[in-house]
């Protein structure tokens, strides 16, 4: 019996099709095929699956890359990437600071794009080299006018501590490090801070709500 009900897979990844027979899938599980790692992530639906499937090309550079999807036997649809970096579990301590900045330059660059993630945290991306991408590229969705783009820095800056990744201390600097990012950023966070009537600077403000938050997790 097959351990998937079907796979939807992009041209020239049609060799998945038996192995994903053989792997169940389920999210942050992985198989290696052809010298090759490959790794599911659950996706909200399947239209979100097509999307990040149609649009793999262009989020090429915030996110693994999507070789195709499937629906597990108990109708969860999971999306198949190409990994190739490592996961938060096999980064070394000496590595962690680099870890922590490319992740909030990664939300940056993200933000000042006009893409959404809901916040990142060390399990939910790949490092490769001095970069960290997406896991999931289903999870990315486009900002609307109106959406602010503080919540997500605060719920990524309250990750990198309560995974153990970065420590309170770390805060202000990878606060700086995403809003110097781009003015996009800045502006965003400023404007944020302006209706709600708060006089705070952008980088006291995220770590100051970053602080208030950690306790909980």
């Amino acid at each position: 019996m097959n351990r998937n009900r079907f796979a939807v897979l992009a041209p020239g990844f049609e060799h998945l099709s038996y192995p994903l027979d053989r792997h169940d899938a389920a999210d942050g599980a992985s198989f290696a095929e052809r010298s090759e790692q490959f790794s599911f992530s659950r996706a909200q639906s399947e239209p979100h699956a097509q999307m990040a499937l149609v649009s793999a090309e262009g989020l090429s550079e915030h996110t693994s890359e999507p070789v195709g999807y499937v629906c597990a036997q108990e109708g969860e649809i999971f999306v198949v990437c190409r990994s190739s970096g490592r996961k938060s579990r096999e980064i070394a301590r000496d590595e962690r600071k680099a870890f922590s900045t490319a992740i909030v330059k990664r939300l940056a660059a993200l933000h000042t794009e006009g893409f959404g993630c809901g916040g990142l945290s060390p399990e939910a991306v790949e490092f490769s080299g001095k970069e960290a991408k997406l896991l999931n590229p289903s999870k990315l969705f486009a900002l609307h006018e109106g959406e602010t783009t503080f919540y997500e820095a605060v719920s990524t800056l309250r990750a990198l501590v309560s995974s153990g990744v970065s420590s309170e201390a770390d805060l202000p600097r990878l606060a700086s490090a995403y809003l110097s990012h781009s003015p996009v950023c800045r502006h965003e966070i400023a404007q944020h801070l302006q209706k709600k009537g708060k006089s705070a600077a952008p980088r006291d403000a995220l770590v100051d709500a970053a602080m208030k938050i950690i306790p909980f997790f």
